[in-house]
């Protein structure tokens, strides 16, 4: 396994490098100045001020930590053969994302803010990485959410399959994330055609209920409105405002 290699004398910068590299999943080991580089290790992330001391040149340096994880991923891209490239989401109202190159490397991940803006995060994956072979592996729970991402992803010309999510969900801060990294690396099937959305009575319930929160207790929109917000048809604010002109009580 490739690593990447953190070498600083500088403690705020070396948390710093550390969180940033933690926040992405990506395999790192901590290095001393007095010891030779691993040879696993195929890039290091250090300080300017120090790059002279390290005898590669294959390091890393930024001062902003997210430029220089930036930096890093690119790095690790263009050492890697990209032929195949995995993306995983997690399912849900908020899915979680994650980018995995054939070997286990975690490229990305990040979490959508709805299922709709699954496919710009997966459009941005696929034009920083070119590949000749992008699979998009959707878990197959939350199957309306699932399904609305699915439909999104088929339209667009996506490679899509559908993945059992069983025993992907972990104990930890990013459980969707991780979650999505599980999947980009289990093969699941590629249905053939594009898949029903049909929120089930549920799913509206929940919608109306919080239709209720939202509008501190004015107004609870409408099953059908309710049924347009679940299968990504209309949003929240739109359903709200559409049961303001109709009435509290309106249908």
């Amino acid at each position: 396994m490739r690593i990447v290699g953190v070498l600083t004398e500088d403690s705020r910068r070396y948390f710093d490098i550390l969180t940033a590299l933690r926040s992405e999943g990506l395999k790192h080991v901590s290095l001393d100045f007095s010891e030779p580089l691993p040879a696993n290790v195929v890039v290091v992330v250090s300080t300017e001020d120090e790059r002279h001391r390290i005898p590669s040149d294959k390091v890393v340096t930024d001062p902003d930590p997210c430029i220089a994880l930036e930096k890093v991923k690119n790095f690790l891209a263009g050492e890697k053969d990209l032929t195949t490239l995995a993306i995983g989401i997690d399912p849900g109202n908020r899915p979680g994302i994650a980018a995995v190159a054939s070997d286990g490397t975690t490229l990305m991940r990040m979490q959508a803010p709805d299922p709709e803006g699954v496919l710009p995060l997966v459009d941005e994956v696929a034009n920083r990485y070119s590949s000749s072979e992008l699979v998009v592996r959707i878990g197959n729970g939350d199957r309306t959410n699932r399904n609305r991402i699915f439909n999104k992803l088929w339209d667009c010309g996506y490679s899509v399959e559908i993945v059992d999510e069983r025993n992907t969900t972990k104990r930890s801060k990013t459980p969707d994330e991780d979650a999505a990294y599980e999947i980009a690396l289990t093969p699941g099937y590629a249905p053939g055609e594009r898949q029903d959305v049909s929120p089930l009575p549920g799913e509206i319930r929940n919608i109306q209920r919080l239709s209720r929160l939202q509008s501190e207790g004015k107004l609870t929109v409408s099953r059908e409105l309710a049924e347009k917000v679940a299968s990504g048809k209309m949003s929240m604010e739109g359903a709200i405002v559409r049961q303001r002109k109709l009435g509290a009580n309106g249908r």
